[in-house]
């Protein structure tokens, strides 16, 4: 059994987030789009392209062009940061707020229906056991434990 965690949580995260693409697809959001607008939502608005990208996981490279398509779709702003001046920071725009309301409505559906059979204990110890896996593994890729 134990060797098999480690390909249904890849599964299950592949799962996800192909059923999210569902829910947002008729907002005219990507994955990528969906994703970067949801981590500035919860990283925070004032966070670096650098921040943001650290919390996705991915290279500041990659969001790129993500960030550039939600700044000409009038969802986002780049601003300079002012303790320096080689940083942007992001920011929602009025239209990115409101779009973001219906991301977190969608989501809130999608998740209500990738969880349904499931009780609200339930819930509660999945949510604790993966968030004891995620900490593990994140203890384990740390510098000072390599």
């Amino acid at each position: 059994m134990e060797n098999n965690i480690g390909w249904l949580l890849s599964r299950a995260a592949f799962a996800w987030r192909h059923a999210v693409d569902h829910y947002m697809a008729d907002l005219g959001l990507t994955q990528s789009r969906w994703i970067a607008m949801l981590h500035l939502d919860r990283t925070g608005e004032g966070c670096s392209q650098k921040e943001l990208a650290g919390d996705i996981g991915i290279e500041q490279p990659s969001l790129l062009r993500t960030l550039n398509l939600l700044e000409e779709a009038g969802l986002i702003l780049r601003k300079p940061c002012p303790d320096d001046a080689r940083r942007k920071t992001l920011w929602f725009t009025e239209k990115g707020r409101e779009l973001m309301q219906a991301v977190e409505a969608r989501a809130f559906e999608g998740r209500q229906q990738m969880l349904r059979g499931l009780t609200d204990e339930e819930r509660s110890v999945f949510y604790v056991l993966l968030s004891k896996v995620i900490d593990n593994a994140n203890h384990i890729s740390t510098p000072e434990n390599s």
